[in-house]
């Protein structure tokens, strides 16, 4: 979540003004400050690569005659120097407050353009027009390559490793876990940012970069909301609570797991009483696991046990929400809906945001399953 006074989250939950503006940044200089932004968007999600996109037009008031559009290389807006940082004011009576949507890697310039008058002979420009896409900061670890196979040092965890390739701050979110052996991350397009992907499934979700510019691991879990969405007379809930899939609903789990030695053993959970056990009308769904952690038959027994537990405790399915403007919220952050016909409670695993007073959100919320 991104952060914010008490005071904004008061304001957030009634009626509210919003201002998009954006700092462009060379390297950690900071170049250009409060400039006016139009017809944007900010796009996350946990499905792709790269966690966050977003376009938009950068509106500039000349005041030497200076342009803005970008040469080549050259110029403070060129995608080959540019960072931006989308800053959202909120106004409310007297209050004021602004909120970082966080600093993005500009990859293009679909557009450009300068106004022009003529004063003493000389044409002047007198404002610049320049669109903007642009990307969260893991594109940075998705262009950068490895020269080489790499090894993760011995006795490394997956957060230091995380650490190591990217050379990026990481903030704790769920509990670290020592690697299980020594990993070899492969020189590919893209493996760089495919072994810190594969780390966060080791560390048991999705590894992504936040506002913060820091990597954190988003858990599959749904836990405790930690925010309050407002749907407001023009929200709309597209619920899908009625419809029942019951393919990924498992009643037994098999293991397939090494010792440290190498020596293959097996273990197995299923549900032995109840609507869903494996000797009743449901019959028999079965999962198949491994796991790389996983080197004794007491830590076997407990992963599958784990593994079947939490497909019969729920089913997810997503429900798309519209919703009041909260510039606070990002990906992963668990929230509670307000203004629904019943409670709703889910992981937010997508979130887009415009210059529209509304934003669309996609929740992960979970049916329990007697």
């Amino acid at each position: 979540m991104r952060q914010g006074s008490s005071e904004l989250v008061k304001v957030l939950s009634g009626s509210f003004e919003r201002e998009l503006t954006v700092n462009v940044f060379t390297g950690t200089d900071r170049v250009l400050v409060d400039e006016r932004f139009e017809s944007w968007q900010v796009d996350s999600g946990l499905s792709g690569r790269v966690c966050s996109d977003g376009s938009g037009v950068l509106v500039h008031a000349s005041v030497g005659g200076e342009s803005l559009v970008p040469v080549g290389t050259r110029g403070v807006l060129s995608p080959f120097r540019a960072r931006v940082e989308p800053v959202v004011t909120v106004r409310a009576g007297g209050f004021s407050e602004s909120v970082s949507l966080g600093v993005f890697r500009v990859t293009g310039v679909p557009s450009a353009s300068d106004s022009t008058v003529l004063f003493d002979g000389r044409e002047l420009v007198v404002a610049s027009r320049v669109g903007l896409k642009f990307f969260s900061l893991d594109e940075d670890v998705e262009r950068w390559g490895f020269r080489f196979p790499e090894q993760s040092p011995v006795g490394a965890s997956a957060y230091g490793e995380i650490r190591r390739i990217t050379g990026m701050p990481v903030e704790v979110t769920v509990p670290d876990v020592a690697l299980p052996a020594v990993k070899v991350w492969e020189a590919k397009q893209g493996g760089r940012l495919d072994a810190v992907h594969e780390l966060g499934r080791i560390l048991g979700g999705t590894a992504v970069v936040n506002s913060r510019g820091a990597w954190v691991v988003v858990p599959d879990e749904v836990g405790d909301p930690v925010a309050t969405l407002r749907l407001g007379e023009l929200g709309t809930v597209l619920d899908v609570a009625d419809e029942i899939d019951t393919d990924t609903v498992y009643n037994e789990v098999v293991g397939s797991f090494e010792d440290a030695n190498g020596n293959p053993f097996y273990s197995v959970a299923a549900v032995s009483v109840g609507d869903l056990a494996v000797t009743g009308p449901y019959g028999r769904n079965t999962r198949y696991y491994a796991s790389d952690l996983v080197k004794t038959q007491a830590q076997g027994d407990a992963a599958v046990q784990s593994v079947l537990d939490l497909s019969i405790g729920s089913q997810v399915y997503d429900v798309q929400v519209q919703c009041h403007m909260h510039p606070l919220i990002e990906v992963g952050d668990v929230v509670a809906l307000e203004g629904w016909s019943r409670p709703l409670v889910g992981q937010v695993r997508a979130v887009k945001l415009s210059d529209s007073a509304y934003m669309n959100v996609t929740l992960r919320v979970h049916r329990e399953l007697s």
